[in-house]
């Protein structure tokens, strides 16, 4: 990982491209310092779109980008012929076309990348626990023409057991996911806190064996704590108010 990018490390195909940015190398001033790209936090909206940008430039500036506004829930929109209002409700993006940069806003939230190995469809996922908890992947996995079995996943940074400390309320929601390793590994994935009547959550490990419960094996990302790295992510949990880091794919024509 570079100061101002994250490349993710996965066997994606030659014209499937993916950034993920950190907090570095942008115009934002504090508590949104640098590279803030959330238009909803109440930084200065043309610091945000300086860093905007700066991003479109690092992905070599000929793409467009598409955001949404997030809700954390599970619905897709499925970028057609022209891009939606960023105001658009929705949680995951998934085109077919070129030169689309489909991108998530996130600050504690897992991102999710997904492309098949053909590199002809893309997409990414917010998912939060309540995204997880309301199938958001599984949503993402149904607009793929692709099996299962030929669709990558690449898992963003994201708040780790370490510091999400969550309550009952979160551990049922997944256990009525009735996904067998879930509930097999339940003691693992919500390990007891030092707060009576919490837990902390492995979202990581959690949406791992989504994604396998419905035939994703190819998975990858290593499990970055964004509460952990102050230094290249912005945590919600920890600042209260913050910027958002993005994560991002677009498909280059095959030529």
């Amino acid at each position: 990982m570079s100061e101002l990018f994250l490349v993710p490390d996965w066997p994606a195909p030659a014209n499937i491209k993916a950034l993920i940015t950190t907090r570095n190398g942008g115009v934002s001033e504090p508590p949104f310092d640098s590279f803030n790209l959330g238009l909803h936090v109440g930084d200065d909206e043309k610091a945000v779109n300086q860093n905007r940008s700066l991003l479109s430039e690092a992905a070599g500036g000929k793409i467009v980008s598409q955001w949404v506004r997030q809700v954390h829930d599970n619905h897709v929109i499925n970028v057609h012929d022209e891009l939606v209002e960023e105001s658009t409700e929705a949680d995951a993006i998934y085109t077919q076309r070129d030169n689309v940069a489909c991108g998530v806003l996130t600050a504690d939230c897992l991102s999710v990348l997904f492309t098949d190995v053909a590199g002809n469809e893309i997409a990414v996922a917010h998912a939060g626990w309540r995204g997880l908890a309301s199938g958001v992947l599984q949503k993402t996995l149904e607009h793929f023409s692709a099996e299962p079995v030929s669709i990558l996943a690449y898992l963003g940074p994201v708040i780790g057991p370490c510091h999400f400390e969550v309550g009952i309320d979160v551990r049922q929601a997944f256990q009525a996911l009735d996904i067998k390793e879930i509930e097999n590994q339940l003691p693992l994935l919500f390990q007891e806190s030092e707060t009576s009547g919490k837990w902390m959550a492995d979202l990581y490990a959690i949406a791992r064996i989504i994604l396998a419960s419905k035939g994703v094996l190819q998975v990858f990302g290593e499990p970055l704590c964004t509460y952990c790295e102050f230094d290249q992510f912005y945590s919600y949990r920890r600042d209260g108010q913050t910027g958002r880091f993005a994560s991002v794919i677009w498909k280059e024509s095959k030529g």
